[in-house]
């Protein structure tokens, strides 16, 4: 029985924090000044991003830097999924939940992360997801998994796709580079109710995510090179 609640109280420990939390409110300016006057980030399309309701922020994934960049450029907070590992480490953990990040087990089914989102999203928050699942070594958009499709069709969520250019660069060479934030226009799934999701729907779904992000990363790099 105690080893039971033990499991409960840690699983409850790697929560989310409601934001904003004190932390996150005296952190995030200073990064926002810091990635606008030293790096020069160049943040477009914001006016996409709904003001209210549930919403997905769909991003390439190039650089450990990029949660912290969409979060902060985003107006609303983000929840963000991370590795459990990552929330077993003193203070990375605390600033996580701090964050609004919450865990997923990777090599597992994931379903504690896909109620999870649900959940967020039926409170009208918004998550931030990465469709690839990982982060892409070679800086190039990889294929897309199903779970951003699967969560978007039944929660009902907007998708906001985002391209990220250059964010693998933010600190290079000495010295710290600018990059782009392009958010595209919300993508919004259409499911009858009570209808049950194919697979060939979810593939659809994932496919047409994956090219607005595609696009959204070649708006960057015509911008970043303008």
């Amino acid at each position: 029985m105690k080893a039971v609640e033990h499991e409960v109280n840690k699983e409850k420990d790697f929560s989310p924090h409601e934001r904003p939390s004190w932390i996150f409110r005296f952190f995030r300016p200073l990064i926002i000044w810091f990635f606008a006057r030293i790096c020069r980030w160049d943040v477009r399309g914001l006016e996409n991003i709904p003001r209210q309701g549930p919403v997905i922020i769909a991003s390439n994934h190039i650089s450990n830097w990029d949660p912290l960049i969409v979060g902060c450029a985003v107006h609303r907070p983000v929840h963000f999924m991370a590795k459990m590992e990552l929330f077993k480490i003193p203070i990375l953990g605390a600033l996580l939940r701090n964050f609004g990040a919450f865990p997923v087990e990777r090599g597992g089914t994931g379903r504690k992360a896909l109620k999870k989102s649900i959940e967020l999203l039926a409170e009208d928050k918004v998550i931030g997801l990465f469709p690839e699942g990982t982060r892409s070594k070679t800086g190039t958009l990889g294929e897309g998994k199903s779970g951003v499709a699967l969560i978007a069709a039944k929660s009902g969520a907007s998708i906001v796709p985002v391209g990220l250019y250059n964010t693998s660069q933010v600190f290079s060479r000495g010295r710290f580079n600018s990059f782009v934030v392009s958010f595209g226009k919300p993508l919004v799934i259409e499911t009858g109710a009570g209808e049950k999701i194919s697979s060939q729907k979810i593939q659809e779904i994932t496919d047409q995510i994956m090219t607005s992000i595609a696009e959204q990363i070649e708006e960057g790099r015509k911008n970043h090179c303008a």
